[in-house]
């Protein structure tokens, strides 16, 4: 005797369906989100939670940032892959489905904000106006841009916050995208004694050393 199976397999979803489950809830929850800077505690996190949650159903690898300044009309939620290119297209496909919303301004990647600023990562202090940066040179690729990046308290144990906090300070100069894509080699190092007789720049003109070497290009 055969028995009938009862249980329906679990639906398979294209990325375009799956691209408009996630807007169909936005749309519907959107309003919960706007004043998200003026929360705090427990309920934030719990809205947080949320959207990571919807957001990881269209893709477990994309991430978000909602944000903005108090006197913009829209309030900014950005969807970025944290660097990762081979999610890049994820974040494409998604932004490019969204609806037009009043209030909101969607954006794909975390976009460049320029210098003039400084940040505290991990208990240390990013200038990128005292980052110092070596341009790197390649025979077998003489296009591609690295660079080492130098700290005089570069210590090894403490690699993972320096490189962190230098990929930080390149996505808010540069923008997610342009760190990715145009930075081919990075490396951070100590501060070498005899900088002096290296060409170097520092980071907060990035932006412009890039721009000059793809013109040369």
């Amino acid at each position: 005797m055969r028995i009938k199976n009862i249980f329906k397999k679990k639906q398979n979803l294209t990325e375009d369906e799956k691209a408009e489950r996630f807007w169909t809830w936005f749309t519907k929850s959107q309003n919960r989100f706007l004043f998200l800077s003026e929360i705090d505690g427990e309920e934030k996190e719990n809205l947080l939670d949320e959207f990571l949650i919807e957001l990881h159903k269209f893709n477990e690898n994309i991430y978000f940032e909602i944000g903005g300044h108090e006197d913009d009309e829209k309030v900014e939620l950005i969807i970025s892959a944290e660097g990762q290119m081979e999610f890049f297209p994820a974040v494409e496909k998604l932004t490019s489905c969204a609806p037009d919303y009043k209030s909101w301004e969607i954006i794909a990647f975390k976009p460049a904000m320029g210098k003039g600023f400084s940040l505290d990562y991990r208990g240390k202090k990013f200038d990128p106006e005292k980052i110092i940066f070596i341009p790197l040179n390649s025979k077998s690729n003489p296009n591609s841009i690295g660079l080492n990046i130098c700290y005089p308290e570069f210590e090894e144990s403490e690699e993972e916050i320096f490189v962190n906090g230098t990929y930080l300070i390149l996505d808010t100069i540069l923008g997610e995208k342009s760190t990715t894509l145009d930075i081919d080699y990075l490396e951070v190092i100590k501060t070498p004694e005899n900088i002096a007789e290296y060409n170097f720049g520092h980071l907060s003109d990035i932006a412009e050393y890039i721009a000059d070497r793809k013109n040369v290009c």
